[in-house]
């Protein structure tokens, strides 16, 4: 008896499977009652932002480490740290007694030389001899010299500003003793920043002088600060196969500093694409798919290359032509070949964004 009906079984299993065999080389389909409800929207070629992103270093428009050229005890400190100072502003002087006493013995030396070559040359050629004359000249263009030695030894312990800017944190007292390369302070020009930072080579072909740059920093929750492109590099780094950029970004509130990490958005202009919403994404890992129906309303799942993404929308670099019924809504109970019933369908409504 249980033989019987294992023969039974196998009779029943093999005739359902020479049905099922039957009804897909016949090319049956789903009915309308198995239909899946789902929505739909038509793929739209329009104009797409186009940006790369990366990250960049801010960094002065004009920095400098200011230094002291030789050894000397400063005498006076005109400058705390973190106040803005102009062009030519003293911030240090060091002890110059001694160089001050010279300056006057040589200044004197010079007003003797030369009210001697004045004596010479009022006395004319009949007394004095032109040898004399040119001793002197010589004595006096020596002692000029020299004069002119000692004024650059004192401005050398005069320590000014270069050029309008932050001065850094104070490193130094009244009484310290400097040597040549004692670090004194920073002082950094930040008005514009210098943004540096690096993209990819494909993007070589694509940005040019003048672009406009965006740029976001953690300091500043929310803030965009916007800039322009002004150098790009020469050379794409072997290693990185990537390009060095450098933009300036607008500080006149002073509240970027150098050193700060900032997210980076060049423009690149626009360029034709295919959009779609981005509820029609579905991803499985690394891979990207949507489902695309076709005339007879049959479903079928297709890879795609995503692009730019934009509020609500995304760009799909292949996989979809211009036209292409895309399913926005019901993908979870969707299988590729399965019937499919819109419950709405219609073109791309969304307008774009312009960026992320």
């Amino acid at each position: 008896m249980l033989g019987e009906r294992w023969l039974f079984g196998i009779a029943c299993c093999l005739a359902l499977a020479a049905c099922e065999d039957s009804s897909v080389a016949s090319g049956a389909r789903p009915s309308v009652n198995d239909a899946v409800l789902v929505e739909t929207e038509v793929a739209k070629l329009t104009s797409v932002a186009r940006a790369a992103e990366s990250v960049g270093t801010l960094i002065g428009n004009e920095s400098v480490t200011l230094t002291a050229k030789l050894t000397e005890q400063v005498s006076a400190v005109y400058f705390e740290g973190g106040e803005l100072v102009k062009a030519g502003d003293v911030l240090v002087e060091l002890i110059d007694v001694e160089q001050m006493a010279l300056l006057r013995e040589a200044e004197a030396k010079l007003r003797e030389t030369q009210l001697q070559l004045d004596r010479l040359l009022t006395l004319g050629k009949d007394i004095a001899t032109a040898a004399e004359i040119d001793v002197a000249r010589a004595r006096v263009d020596g002692n000029a010299a020299l004069l002119e030695a000692l004024r650059s030894r004192i401005n050398d312990r005069t320590i000014r500003a270069p050029f309008d800017g932050v001065v850094g944190l104070r490193r130094i007292s009244v009484g310290a003793l400097l040597t040549p390369g004692t670090v004194i302070a920073e002082l950094d020009d930040i008005n514009p920043m210098k943004l540096d930072f690096t993209l990819p080579e494909h993007y070589l072909s694509q940005i040019k002088i003048g672009e406009v740059v965006s740029a976001a920093s953690t300091a500043w929750d929310g803030e965009v600060f916007s800039g322009q492109v002004t150098q790009i590099g020469s050379r794409v780094d072997p290693a990185t196969r990537a390009f060095s950029v450098r933009a300036l970004i607008d500080n006149s509130d002073a509240r970027l500093r150098p050193g700060m990490l900032m997210a980076v958005k060049v423009s690149l202009g626009e360029a034709p694409g295919i959009v779609v919403s981005e509820t029609a994404l579905i991803q499985t890992g690394a891979q990207s798919t949507v489902f695309v129906v076709d005339e007879d309303s049959i479903a079928r799942r297709v890879s795609v290359e995503i692009g730019r993404r934009m509020p609500g929308l995304m760009e799909i670099r292949s996989g979809v032509s211009e036209g292409d019924r895309v399913v926005t809504n019901g993908q979870i109970t969707l299988r590729p070949g399965a019937k499919v019933r819109e419950a709405q369908a219609g073109p791309l409504q969304k307008p774009l964004g312009g960026g992320e």
